[in-house]
């Protein structure tokens, strides 16, 4: 007989269904047995009873958009007006990060994650150090490598370039992509290679999107900050003939959006390019701290909204954002855009970003048969319950309650 364990609370948050007052979960072997009404729950299961209180009961968050490798950078970076001055004081503070001290933040960065309730992320690294500690850390993660290469004219193998796409964990691991980090950072024939090598192994694409005023100048004249950046990187090409294209018109042009692109940020953008994301199946990324720390401004959230844009949410790297804690970004938008709902709010932050990630039928809700990665929020007092519930997962005020590793006897 399976060893079944219910979970308790004052509300239970099922993410793909209504909110259930006095809810419960059953839990054996690592999965989720059936979510309802405590009550109803104690008539179907017998097993011992944990009963978390006036906590709210949530799946994990998800954690969508992060470099973990940046984790060292945290508190070194001010906020600032704009996204160059950001990006510039971002790249000097790097360079002067020793090996120890990156390994010490990705430990750090990996601890802060599990603190804050985040069971799966969306790993974006251009140097492939993060890949051995997160296998080791019980995370679930994606993991785009990213490739930068504005000189980078010839077509091919992308290993050729890339060694790491040549190993077994590119090889063999559904949950290894690679990336495109930004149309201002990568030519239009490593673009095509990158999209290539994902689309014949049917994986995700992830890439920075129209998240300045900088890279829209950029891909409009040639000129400003990017393309003295490049000149200073000895990355250049005086062949370069700009697209005379936004953002999002550019990687259309090239073939590269699709159901399979995960765009971070897509700040820069209008209505009839929002609508062509949608058509296009793109997923967008929120970033909103990491957008208001580097100066890069507000997602136009209202058109995305409107037109029906999948969404997720990612907290971008502790180069621009204090912690990796997703109720903070969570907090911010139901500040900025009150009149979105709450369950709309939490759904970007658990279902919208297990399915950007390719992990929806594990993750991401409270569904019977998906993991048992259960947190509690304790929602601080004398407000309604979503907006408590943010406050309180701000706070900190978030506890594991539950792990797919904690299984019953049979």
């Amino acid at each position: 007989m399976v060893s079944v364990t219910l979970h308790r609370a004052r509300r239970v948050v099922p993410v793909d269904r209504p909110v259930i007052d006095d809810g419960g979960v059953a839990v054996a072997r690592g999965l989720i047995r059936e979510v309802g009404r405590f009550a109803d729950l104690k008539q179907h299961w017998r097993g011992p009873v944990l009963d978390h209180g006036e906590m709210a009961l949530l799946p994990c968050l998800v954690n969508a958009h992060l470099h973990l490798e940046f984790s060292a950078l945290k508190n070194r970076i001010p906020p600032q007006p704009d996204f160059p001055r950001w990006l510039t004081a971002t790249l000097a503070e790097a360079d002067r990060l020793s090996p120890y001290e990156r390994e010490g933040g990705l430990e750090m960065g990996l601890r802060e994650l599990w603190r804050f309730g985040i069971g799966l992320i969306g790993e974006v690294s251009n140097t492939g150090l993060s890949l051995e500690p997160l296998r080791e850390s019980g995370l679930d993660y994606h993991y785009f490598y990213e490739c930068l290469g504005f000189d980078l004219q010839e077509d091919g193998p992308l290993a050729r370039d890339f060694p790491i796409f040549l190993t077994p964990a590119a090889l063999q691991d559904p949950h290894f992509s690679a990336a495109a980090h930004a149309p201002y950072s990568v030519s239009p024939a490593l673009f095509r290679r990158v999209a290539a090598w994902n689309r014949r192994r049917q994986r995700p694409m992830a890439v920075h999107l129209a998240e300045s005023e900088a890279e829209v100048e950029f891909l409009h004249t040639g000129r400003g900050f990017f393309r003295e950046l490049l000149e200073a990187r000895g990355r250049w090409r005086d062949d370069f003939r700009p697209p005379g294209l936004s953002p999002v018109a550019y990687l259309h042009s090239l073939g590269i959006l699709g159901a399979d692109t995960l765009a971070a940020h897509c700040l820069q953008v209008t209505e009839a390019e929002v609508e062509l994301l949608a058509r296009e199946g793109v997923t967008v990324i929120l970033c909103p701290r990491s957008n208001r720390h580097t100066g890069a401004g507000r997602a136009p959230l209202g058109l995305f909204r409107r037109a029906g844009l999948p969404l997720a949410l990612g907290t971008d790297s502790l180069a621009s954002v204090e912690d990796y804690n997703l109720f903070r970004d969570l907090l911010l938008l139901h500040q900025d855009f009150p009149e979105v709902p709450g369950e709309e709010l939490i759904a970007w932050a658990t279902l919208g970003g297990a399915r950007a990630l390719g992990f929806e039928a594990e993750l991401g809700s409270l569904t019977p048969g998906k993991q048992a990665a259960l947190i509690g929020v304790t929602p601080e007092a004398g407000a309604d319950f979503w907006e408590g519930l943010l406050a309180g997962g701000a706070a900190g005020l978030i506890e594991w309650l539950a792990t797919p590793d904690e299984e019953g006897e049979a």
